[in-house]
């Protein structure tokens, strides 16, 4: 089972997109649990990953939309990130895409 832990979590382009709508880039260490038998449980250090979510905020309490996530090895440059994100939502980048 492999288990994504946290490490860090931040907002992107939040200038630019429409209001609502926010792109986040989490860093997780990822760690692959194996049973061994009932007493004995092995993880394995896989590394870390970077996922960038887009997502939608309605405004009501604890109701983020997650539109698309998109995992990187390493941390994407941001016109590898600008890329991938305008090709899957450009209706939400509008005005970046214009200018």
């Amino acid at each position: 089972m492999i288990v994504h832990e946290l490490m860090s979590m931040e907002s992107i382009f939040s200038e630019e997109l429409k209001e609502g709508y926010h792109v986040l880039l989490g860093k997780y260490k990822t760690v692959d649990v194996v049973m061994e038998d009932t007493e004995c449980v092995q993880e394995i250090d896989c590394g870390t990953e970077q996922i960038v979510e887009v997502v939608f905020d309605p405004g009501n309490e604890y109701s983020l939309i997650r539109l698309g996530a998109y995992t990187f090895k390493e941390t994407p440059s941001l016109d590898e990130l600008q890329r991938t994100i305008f090709t899957n939502h450009g209706d939400i980048f509008a005005e970046a895409v214009s200018a």
